[in-house]
C-alpha cells in the first residue's frame, strides 16, 4: 500500500507493507486454513506463515517445534494428520491463497530444495519472501534458483552493522527485526545498503507510528484490521492506483 507521511512541513509518499502474522492470527485459529481464508476475504495485502517439516520430508504449516507432547519434525505427515488435522501442508496453504495475496513464509525448518520445489509446483500471486533466523539456510535456499526474495529474521537487539552483514552475506534483500530494537539509526543503515526493513510483532496503533516515523518498510501484526484502520485514517493509506489521500490536516500520526 501507499502511505502519506509528513515530516518538517514536507509530505513523502511511501509503500509500506502491512503483514498478517502466523497465517491471518485474529481471523481464525492460527496457522490454519481458516484463518488464511478469513484473511483473505478481509483483502489482507500480505500473510505470514510458518513452514516446518515432518519425518517424511512434507513441509507443513506449523509455529512451534512441539505437537503436543511430541517432536512435529519426528512425525510423519499422515502421524501429524492423526493428531492434528487443523495443521495444513504448505501445499495447501498455497492452493488456498492462490493469486489473492503476497506471502511471507517463515523457515522454522525445511529442506530448501523441497521448499524450491514446492514453490515451482504450485507458483503464489508473486515469488513469496522466504524468511529465517538461519542465515546458512537462506544461503542454501538462493542456491536453488529459485527467484524470491530472502530476509533475515533478528529476535535480539542487534548491533545494526552486524545484522546487516549477515543479510549480505547471505544474499537477502530484507532485514526483520522485532519492534523494540528498531530506530531510525538502524532503518537508515539498511536502506543506505539496499536492504528493506520489516519489523515484527507490532499490535498497537502508538508502535505502528513510532514505526513509521522510524522509516520502516513495513510491519507484521496480530491485529491487522485495527492497524489498517490506523494507516487509513491517518496516512492516507491506499492503494497504487493513486486512491491515497491525506486523512486530515498533515496526516496526524497521533492515533
Amino acid at each position: 500500500m501507499l502511505i502519506l507521511y509528513e515530516e518538517d512541513g514536507r509530505v513523502e509518499e511511501r509503500d509500506f507493507l502491512l503483514v498478517s502474522h502466523r497465517g491471518g492470527r485474529g481471523f481464525g485459529p492460527e496457522n490454519t486454513l481458516q484463518a488464511l481464508r478469513g484473511a483473505l476475504d478481509f483483502g489482507v495485502e500480505m500473510v505470514e506463515t510458518d513452514v516446518r517439516m515432518s519425518s517424511d520430508g512434507v513441509p507443513v504449516i506449523h509455529h512451534g517445534p512441539f505437537l503436543g507432547y511430541h517432536i512435529l519434525g519426528r512425525l510423519t505427515l499422515e502421524e501429524i494428520r492423526e493428531r492434528a488435522p487443523h495443521v495444513p501442508t504448505l501445499r495447501d496453504f498455497l492452493e488456498t491463497a492462490g493469486t489473492r495475496c503476497l506471502l511471507n513464509l517463515e523457515i522454522k525448518k525445511c529442506d530448501p530444495r523441497v521448499l524450491a520445489e514446492t514453490l515451482r509446483e504450485i507458483p503464489p500471486l508473486r515469488a513469496p519472501l522466504i524468511s529465517s533466523f538461519d542465515t546458512d539456510f537462506l544461503a542454501a535456499f538462493r542456491e536453488n534458483g529459485y527467484p524470491a526474495e530472502t530476509g533475515v529474521l533478528c529476535q535480539f537487539e542487534p548491533a545494526s552493522e552486524r545484522l546487516l552483514r549477515l543479510a549480505q552475506r547471505c544474499g537477502a534483500t530484507v532485514v526483520l527485526p522485532v519492534c523494540f530494537s528498531v530506530d531510525r539509526e538502524l532503518v537508515s543503515k539498511a536502506h543506505d545498503v539496499g536492504l528493506r526493513v520489516i519489523t515484527w510483532t507490532v499490535n498497537s496503533a502508538d508502535d505502528l507510528a513510532e514505526l513509521v516515523a522510524a522509516g520502516v518498510d513495513g510491519a507484521i501484526t496480530d491485529a491487522y484490521p485495527e492497524l489498517l484502520s490506523f494507516l487509513e485514517n491517518n496516512y492516507g493509506a491506499g492503494n497504487r492506483d493513486g486512491a491515497a489521500t491525506p486523512a486530515g490536516e498533515g496526516g496526524n500520526a497521533s492515533g
